[in-house]
Order: structure tokens, then sequence, then C-alpha cells
């Protein structure tokens, strides 16, 4: 068993959609056991599947691609279950669940709350860091394997295109990991041998947390291989916006110095070093890598940046239901909790209105407070001008009016699912690809770069840039850092960006259930789940969530 190991992973069937363009006429191998699913309605329902690896299989640079595109689907398959949306947006407590369904309150809320928790404490799942490792082993294992494959078997650069890419994909992980829970395991080695996780005496061995500070090193090492090995993307080509290149890996490298000026800071040492390479980076990314602010001019044209391959497109998860990388909106996603869907048979009742998340009123001057000049609010939302502070529901007393529920509209681009049954009334595919990095959000990530180095004159061309485009006039205040995070929070909504935007700048006032003290005490990162406490005797809470969870 030690040439040929089964590492059993439960992945969510929605990963598989790695149909992407340049793989398109390359079979997978069974061997390999990664079964591509068309289209289906049930991609977060867990299926098992073995991924074995043996010395056979990675015998030339198809092998290599495969196990890339592993990297890739496992990744993905995280992400396509609203992972960022929720982490990084609802638990801003700008958005509030409807009166059927959305995301769980406990993201945002200070009311309802058992006296012995804090808002988190009872959401045990979202609190799991499994899926991430196995991202990580696979990239791991990849990264080794590879390495290991002689030159010759691949075309010219395209080893160094392939391992660029696995060490990007294991440095976003990490840093998701790192700005999720912050202290975490650093695991790099490859798993090829059960005696790697089982001791002599048929023990699992542990793995205890390290510290933030050193997972982000890891990220800044691994990021800077990706940026030494890949090269800049292609406008309009295959690849471009969906496969990591150099313009991916350098806004990665901005963003996590920009993190770990952030623990610097807060650990009492100089962060100046980080935001001077961010600076570095980032200005790479605006000066080469091809990328152009997107003109949106209307709802429907952002919905179509949001499409995916945009001139904006730095790096983003394919979802495209032409190339059967797509699910079913009615089982799940961020559609599944953000959109009203047309029913087929028109009846308005059906359209989800009171399932989804919504915008309060109390929350509208937060996020555009220049409304109606500021014309984003219309071209991301619809329904912006409604007053309702209640959710929308038949039987409410005051938000009575489905066409008063205000939604978010950047992904509400579907595809009716040809094989839909007759019944199933809101059998549509998503359309709208995932966004982890996008122009403007690397321009504006720059502006705040440029404030932390003393240079806010730079940064005020970048402000006027995004105002200008959403019809604003020219920023005329005297707090740069506050006008940059609000065009970030005016940009941004619904990307996954906002909530980490606010506690690496410690701006947390219009987040009601982080306040001084839980920010203080790091209460910004994440509790580790129960199944992981219980399995792990080497992980400890935590220690702001010591006697804050339901587990």
């Amino acid at each position: 068993m030690k040439k040929v190991e089964f590492i059993y992973r439960k992945l969510y069937s929605g990963l598989h959609y790695i149909n992407l363009t340049r793989m398109k006429k390359l079979l997978i191998a069974i061997t390999f056991s990664f079964v591509l699913f068309s289209c289906g309605k049930n991609f977060l329902n867990p299926e098992q599947i073995d991924l074995v690896y043996n010395d056979v299989f990675w015998s030339n640079e198809n092998d290599a691609e495969k196990a890339v595109l592993g990297v890739y689907a496992l990744y993905r398959g995280i992400m396509v279950t609203a992972e960022m949306y929720e982490r990084g947006d609802v638990t801003t407590g700008y958005y509030r669940r409807g009166w059927n369904g959305g995301s769980p309150d406990a993201l945002y809320q200070t009311v309802n709350i058992p006296a012995n928790q804090r808002a988190w404490g009872n959401l045990d799942g979202m609190a799991n860091w499994g899926n991430y490792y196995k991202v990580i082993a696979m990239a791991n294992l990849t990264l080794s394997r590879i390495e290991k494959m002689d030159d010759g078997l691949f075309s010219s650069g395209n080893k160094n295109r392939l391992l660029g890419e696995v060490y990007f994909l294991r440095a976003l992980t990490y840093y998701n990991i790192a700005t999720i829970w912050g202290h975490a395991p650093l695991i790099l080695d490859p798993i090829e041998s059960s005696e790697q996780v089982i001791d002599a005496d048929n023990l699992l061995i542990n793995r205890a947390r390290v510290p933030d500070v050193e997972i982000m090193n890891t990220v800044l090492e691994d990021v800077a291989k990706a940026i030494s090995l890949l090269s800049f993307g292609r406008p309009g080509s295959d690849d471009w916006g969906v496969i990591a290149n150099k313009g991916s890996a350098l806004a990665l490298s901005g963003y996590a110095n920009m993190w770990m000026a952030f623990l610097k800071k807060r650990d009492g040492a100089s962060p100046n070093e980080y935001y001077t390479q961010a600076v570095t980076d980032l200005e790479n990314v605006v000066t080469n890598g091809g990328y152009v602010l997107a003109s949106y001019g209307s709802r429907e044209a952002v919905q179509n940046l949001f499409k995916g391959k945009s001139s904006e497109s730095v790096f983003e998860l394919s979802v495209s239901a032409a190339l059967g990388e797509s699910y079913r909106v009615d089982a799940g996603g961020i559609q599944y909790l953000t959109c009203k869907i047309p029913p087929f048979d028109g009846d308005v009742k059906k359209d989800r209105a009171s399932s989804i998340n919504w915008v309060p009123a109390i929350k509208k001057p937060m996020m555009y407070p220049e409304y109606p000049q500021d014309k984003r609010a219309d071209w991301f939302f619809a329904a912006w001008e409604s007053p309702y502070n209640d959710p929308f529901s038949d039987v409410s007393q005051t938000a009575v009016d489905r066409e008063l529920v205000t939604w978010l509209t950047k992904f509400a681009s579907f595809t009716p699912d040809p094989s839909r049954q007759w019944n199933e009334y809101l059998g549509y595919f998503a359309d709208a690809n995932i966004p982890v990095f996008r122009f403007t959000d690397v321009k504006l990530l720059l502006a705040e770069a440029y404030y932390y180095t003393n240079q806010s004159s730079k940064a005020i061309p970048i402000i006027n840039e995004i105002r200008q485009r959403a019809g604003l006039s020219n920023y005329s205040g005297s707090d740069v850092l506050k006008a940059i995070l609000q065009e970030r929070t005016s940009e941004l909504q619904g990307e996954g960006k906002l909530f980490f935007d606010y506690i690496r700048n410690g701006f947390i006032e219009n987040m009601p259930h982080i306040d001084a003290a839980r920010y203080n005490q790091q209460g910004y990162y994440w509790p580790v789940g129960s199944n992981i406490l219980l399995r792990n005797k080497m992980i400890q809470q935590t220690p702001y969530w010591n006697g804050k969870t339901s587990w």
C-alpha cells in the first residue's frame, strides 16, 4: 500500500464541473477517478470518490494537467456554495435573511443569541476547515509529483506554468484559512504513505495550530514562487481570468502583504515592508496585467461583467451552463441566497422573494451615502428605494409588496435547464462567475496601500476614477482611508471582501456584532468546529470562543 494510496475525500459534486477551456479535448483517465458530471441540481450533496495516486499515473504532461485541474476543482467546490459571500458580506450586517430563507442570521445578529454564545457561535458547520485542507492535500501532492517529473515530459514552459498555478492555489487556500481562522495547522508535505498519517500504534498523527503570522509567511513564500513561474495572461484568450496567471498571483500577493501588515501592526511590529511590497505588486498588476476598468451604464451591463472573462477578470471561478460548469440555482449557491428568480409559469408568488437575503432601508445610507447620485445602488440592486426594514412576507403587517424587496442583482444571470421537470418552476442553471480578484478591487486595494505608505496623492486619482464611473463628483474630503473603504463598500457588494476589509483596517463601526472588546481579542477569527476538536486533541479552540459556542 505504500506505492498506491487511496485517499478518500467527500467532495461536492458541483466541483467536478472543471471542463475548463484549455482542457476541452483532454480525456480524464478513469484511473485518476475524477468523474466529470454534467450540470446537476444536487451539486451540494456530498459524494464519496477515490483519488488514486501512484507512480504510474504521473507519466506525462497530460497527467500533470489533470492533477492541477483537480486542485482547481477542489477549491471551486468550496466556493460554489457562496462561501465567501456569507463570510465576507453577510457578516457585515448589511443584509438580512428573508422571512422564509436566506443566510443564517447568526452571521450578523446581536439579539436572540444565547447569553453564553456570540454571533457565529452556533454555526458549527461553517467552523469546519476540512474542505480547505483537502485542497491543501491535493496541492501538496501535485507539487511534489510534478517537481519530480522530468522536464523533458513537458512542452516548453509548461512545467513551470503548472507549478506556478498550484503554488498560487495553495497560497490562495492558506490565505483564506489565515483570514478566516487565523491560527491553523500548517501542512506542506504530500501524503503519499499511510505512515505519514497513522503511527506505529495505528493512531492518527495530528497537527497543532501555528500562529497566523506563520501561515501568512507561507502564503507570501508560495505566491512569490507563483509570480516567478507564471506569465501575464492575454486579454480575450480562452484562459483569461479563469486560469491563474502572473496578474492573479500579484493580486494575491498584494492582499497577503496587506493582511500581514495588519498582523504585524496588531502585534506591535513594523508593517512598513509589507505595505511597500503591496504597492510594488499591485502597481505591477495595474501597469502590466492588461486589465481595464469596465464601464457599467446599466444593471444588464453589470450582469454581463459577472458572466466572466471581462476586462476586469483578474481571477474568477468559471460558472457557465454552456460549458457544463454550472449548478441549479434552486439547489444552492449565491443565486439561491440573493436572487429573485422568474418562475416559468409566470406566477410571481414562486419567485422566492421571501426566501433570500435583502437590504433593510436602515443600512442603505452606509452602503451608498450619496444616493441617488450614486448610480451603483440601482446597477447592483433592485428596489433600492424600498423603505422596508422588515422582511417581506404574505402575512407581514408592514412589508407586503414583493416588488419592494431590495436584492442583489450582480449574479442574476440564469439559463433554463432544458431537462427540468414540468413542475420545476425555477429550473435554471447559474451563469455568473465567482469573482476572486476583480480589477476594481485591485485598484482600490492599491489606493489603500498608497495611503499606508504616505502616498495619498496617488490614492485620490484612483478614488476619483471609481467615483466618476458611478456618476459622482471627485472626492473632496479629508479622510482618505475612509473614502477608500467607502468605495470598496459601494463597489464590492457580494464579492466576499468587505468583512475582511473592515477587520484589516479596524473599521468596525458598521458591524454591531464586532465590538472593540471582541476585535481586540481576535474575535474576528472563526471558532474551530466540534468535529475537528473531537478528532484532533492537539487543536485548541480559538481563545475568544472558549465557552461561547453551542458545541
